[in-house]
C-alpha cells in the first residue's frame, strides 16, 4: 500500500462493511488489515485496486476492550465531550469539563465516538452555523447516535435517527438510555417514515456511494429553509458529491475540511 493512501484504502473498503480496519508495516511495505464476520462472505474485494496477502480465522474476541480501557475523552466541537469508556459498576460516573455536554458512547462496534474526522466535521458545521437549537433534526445511518444526542443537548425540538444495521440502531437506543436520552432510534431506511415527515436538520454522515439511491427521498424529508450536512466524504472527491448533490436537488451553502476530509452544508431547492 502507497505511503499516505490509508484514507483512500479505508473508503474503498469501507462499503464492504468491515468489522474494523488497521494499519501496519510489513515487509512489503505498509499493510491494511480489514475485519470482516466469518459467517458473512465478502463480496467486492476482487474488484479494489489491491493486492489480498492473505486471510486467516480469527477467534472471537473483544477487539475494543484494550481501546477501551485506555480510551481517553475526546472533544467534539465546542460543545461535547465523549467518554467511550465501557461503564463499570465500581466507576464514578463519566468524565466532566467546564461548558461542555458529556456523552458516555461505549466504543463497541457502532460507527461514531468523535474519534473520526467525519463526525467530528458534521457536528463542528452544524454547530457553526446554528443548525441544531429549536430544530427537528434526523441522523440519517445514526451509528451510535452521537450527532442526534448533539441535537438535543443543543436544544433541538426533536433528534432521531435510523441506520439499516440493526446493530447499531439497537446500540443508539442502549446509549439513550444511558445518557438519559429520549432513544428515537429505528433500523431500516428513510421509506420507513410516515408521510409527511419533515426535520429542520438532516445528518448524513454516511459515504456518498453508500447513500446515492436514497438522495432524492432525503431531500424530501428536508423542511423549506432546512439544512442537510454531509460528511464521510474525501476532501478530494468533495466537488464531485457536491455535483451529486446539486443533480439530486441539493445546493451547497457551506463547507467545512479536517485532514482529508470534508463536510459540506446544503439547502433543498
Amino acid at each position: 500500500m502507497p505511503a499516505g493512501s490509508e484514507e483512500e484504502v479505508a473508503a474503498r473498503l469501507w462499503p464492504l462493511a468491515p468489522l474494523g480496519l488497521e494499519w501496519r508495516s510489513g515487509p512489503a511495505g505498509d499493510e491494511a488489515v480489514a475485519f470482516f464476520t466469518a459467517d458473512d462472505p465478502v463480496t467486492g474485494l476482487a474488484a479494489l485496486p489491491f493486492e489480498v496477502l492473505s486471510d486467516r480465522l480469527l477467534p472471537v474476541a473483544d477487539w475494543l476492550a484494550a481501546w477501551r480501557a485506555a480510551a481517553r475523552p475526546i472533544r467534539v466541537g465546542r460543545s461535547l465531550l465523549v467518554d467511550p469508556r465501557e461503564p463499570e459498576p465500581e466507576d464514578e460516573g463519566a468524565v466532566a469539563e467546564a461548558g461542555r455536554a458529556t456523552l458516555r458512547l461505549p466504543a463497541r462496534t457502532a460507527f461514531g465516538v468523535g474519534s473520526h474526522e467525519s463526525t467530528r466535521l458534521a457536528w463542528e458545521l452544524a454547530e457553526e452555523l446554528g443548525l441544531a437549537a429549536g430544530a427537528r433534526a434526523l441522523d440519517v445511518g445514526c451509528g451510535t447516535g452521537i450527532l442526534a444526542f448533539g441535537a438535543e443537548l443543543a436544544g433541538a425540538l426533536w433528534a432521531g435517527g435510523f441506520d439499516v444495521d440493526p446493530a447499531a440502531a439497537l446500540l443508539a437506543g442502549q446509549y439513550a438510555r444511558l445518557n438519559g436520552l429520549p432513544g428515537r432510534f429505528f433500523a431500516g431506511g428513510a421509506a420507513a417514515l410516515a408521510a409527511p415527515s419533515r426535520f429542520d436538520l438532516l445528518f448524513v454522515n454516511v459515504i456518498p456511494t453508500e447513500i446515492g439511491p436514497d438522495l432524492a427521498a432525503l431531500c424530501a424529508l428536508l423542511a423549506p429553509e432546512g439544512t442537510a450536512v454531509f460528511s464521510g466524504i474525501l476532501e478530494a472527491e468533495a466537488g464531485e458529491a457536491a455535483a451529486r448533490l446539486a443533480a439530486a436537488g441539493f445546493e451547497e451553502r457551506a463547507r467545512r475540511v479536517e485532514g482529508e476530509w470534508a463536510a459540506l452544508a446544503c439547502a433543498g431547492r
